[in-house]
């Protein structure tokens, strides 16, 4: 018997506009793609992905440590009235308010919310792909058989799958292979064992890397949610230090004044990441 295929974006209507009976009977339609020949495949995925990630975690630990290394710095020097009277007379006594807030110790302006999860669920049947992984998706290029491989798991995790495809840019079916292989076992859909098909690969290792994958996606959406934010806050200090250091009487107040810092102030006016 052969089964009609469908394109993506027909496969996104179908879901779209059928009640979930007839979204669940197209997922299981499109045929969950085996997972028996994976296993070289889905370790070779996960050193990349896993490398890709610690990375860009890395990168936003060190923004964050910048923002932080500058708000010591201004708060060391506006602890000197006489500099802040400079400041007053220069115009340098206005700094922007997220650089102010830091420096105050008070938490970053609250951000745009992102949704984490929704709402816990029962177990369903595989092949059910919960509306707000049809809406994430809606604009993504990607393969109509993930839609399949969503299904294996639970709404909440289609929802940080969708989520890490969008983040990474990354909508791709191996990807979401690997993220349905090293699902948690309580985050399976009803009757649905992905790994059991998986060859070339122990029990003994998908269980060593399921939880260190599960805190590396924990730590990259919660990066992701920081390095806007961060990345603006840190282009407004930095250009205030610029000014400062744009300052005949500044520099030679703080070269005078504050000798031991003097380098370190001028390296503070530079963003090092974008």
């Amino acid at each position: 018997m052969n089964v009609k295929r469908l394109s993506r974006e027909a496969a996104y209507e179908a879901l779209l506009h059928s009640d979930r009976r007839n979204a669940r009977r197209f997922a299981l339609d499109q045929q969950a793609p085996r997972m028996r020949r994976f296993g070289p495949r889905l370790l070779k995925t996960y050193v990349a992905e896993c490398k890709r990630k610690r990375a860009f975690i890395e990168e936003s630990e060190e923004l964050e440590k910048r923002l932080e290394c500058i708000a010591a710095a201004v708060l060391l020097i506006t602890g000197d009235w006489q500099f802040r009277a400079l400041l007053a007379s220069e115009g340098l006594a206005t700094m922007p308010k997220s650089l102010a807030q830091r420096v105050q110790g008070l938490p970053p302006a609250q951000r745009s919310p992102q949704p984490a999860s929704v709402p816990s669920a029962p177990l369903l049947p595989a092949g059910e792909v919960c509306p707000e992984v049809r809406n994430l998706l809606r604009d993504c290029t990607g393969p109509a058989k993930l839609f399949a491989l969503l299904g294996l798991v639970v709404p909440v995790r289609q929802v940080e799958i969708a989520r890490l495809m969008i983040a990474m840019k990354r909508v791709r079916f191996n990807y979401v292979k690997m993220l349905v292989a090293l699902t948690p076992r309580s985050l399976l859909a009803k009757d649905a064992d992905p790994r059991k098909e998986i060859a070339g690969l122990s029990e003994d290792q998908m269980a060593e890397m399921e939880p260190e994958l599960a805190k590396l996606c924990l730590a990259y959406l919660s990066a992701v949610e920081r390095r806007g934010p961060a990345s603006l806050e840190l282009v407004a200090a930095s250009r205030y230090f610029d000014r400062l250091m744009d300052s005949s009487k500044v520099v030679r107040y703080l070269a005078h004044n504050f000798p031991g810092h003097f380098e370190e102030f001028h390296s503070l006016s530079v963003p090092v990441l974008e």
